[in-house]
């Protein structure tokens, strides 16, 4: 059997279908099971498993500074007419409502059975296997994409969200920062960065939650998004990072580990001992490597149950139903006190 599971969107719903991966693999031992993503999630599937390959495209809005839209799509169409040559029995379109962009992909690559959730407003515009959406608020996203595996056998119960770290990439950040992952040190990784500017949280609260912990012996990770603010395809956080790393003082031991790919950020996030993040991307990276997490949410209590962080050890902490901006450092050090402190 040749499986092809599409998820073509953000990096922590990627995140969210590695259970789906890893249930198909036990339920299909021997099936070729690969993944179709796009070049910015791509790095969440390296090493995984539970994968034969990955397969992975550029969209328009990701493609490199002088690259033509011609050239991308050039490279796209041939990716597709390889894997239509390839074959695939089933194509599951891992998103948990309707992905009318990954049925377009799937209708190019022509499998026998193509899985998904159909529009809700109407037939099931080309899907074989129909799946019923669950509802968001009722349940986890990791849940609702499990659902799609009831068509190829999978009804367990979804298990935990995986990446791997290249040992390669862990081996190099360990040589540039010795003391990282060593024993005697907790190192805690603080991610400032977000992709909306409601999950921001301001620079002088880092730099007091910095100090904080300090103070009770943890050295801290810096990890950001790389750029400038004003980069129009990928918005960094070059420059809040400089005002915490400089802000914090001497007696905060403190890494600013500047990551320029999605395997450096799983690498340096995998030396650490916890993570402390607005919800997003690499709040779910951390769940996928186990890592105890303090989440910062807005006050939306459906959201949360949809997308805390997934079969780990977590809080979530939250002062209003706009942003985060007023959620204070006591909230996230008390909190991080009480999920460090629970057994795994």
């Amino acid at each position: 059997m040749r499986i092809l599971v599409i998820r073509r969107d953000n990096i922590g719903d990627l995140v969210c279908t590695t259970p789906l991966l890893s249930a198909l693999r036990a339920r299909h031992p021997d099936a070729h099971i690969a993944a179709l993503v796009n070049s910015y999630n791509a790095g969440v599937l390296e090493g995984n498993p539970d994968l034969d390959a990955i397969h992975s495209y550029t969209k328009l809005k990701h493609r490199a500074a002088g690259e033509s839209w011609f050239s991308v799509l050039a490279r796209r169409y041939r990716m597709l007419a390889g894997l239509r040559r390839a074959g695939f029995d089933y194509v599951v379109l891992g998103k948990s409502d309707f992905d009318r962009h990954g049925l377009a992909l799937a209708r190019q690559i022509r499998p026998h059975h193509v899985i998904g959730v159909p529009p809700g407003d109407g037939p099931s515009s080309g899907l074989t296997d129909p799946v019923s959406p669950a509802q968001f608020a009722e349940v986890h996203e990791v849940e609702a994409i499990m659902k799609l595996g009831a068509p190829l056998g999978v009804n367990t119960a979804p298990g935990p969200a995986r990446v791997f770290a290249s040992p390669e990439r862990v081996a190099e950040w360990r040589s540039r920062f010795p003391a990282l992952g060593q024993p005697g040190k907790a190192w805690i990784a603080l991610h400032i960065s977000a992709r909306h500017p409601r999950r921001l949280w301001a620079v002088e609260r880092f730099i007091e939650l910095a100090r904080t912990l300090a103070r009770d012996g943890a050295g801290i990770v810096l990890a950001w998004a790389p750029g400038g603010s004003d980069d129009p395809r990928h918005p960094g956080d070059d420059e809040r990072a400089a005002q915490i790393a400089t802000g914090v003082g001497a007696g905060v031991q403190l890494i600013p580990a500047k990551t320029t790919s999605l395997g450096d950020l799983i690498a340096v996030l995998s030396l650490c001992r916890g993570f402390i993040g607005a919800d997003g991307g690499a709040m779910h990276i951390a769940a996928g490597l186990g890592l105890p997490v303090v989440a910062l949410f807005e006050d939306m209590p459906e959201k949360i149950r949809h997308w805390h962080p997934w079969h780990v050890r977590h809080e979530i902490v939250f002062a209003g139903p706009d942003d985060v901006a007023d959620i204070s450092v006591e909230q996230v050090a008390q909190a991080w006190a009480r999920v460090s402190s629970r057994p795994s």
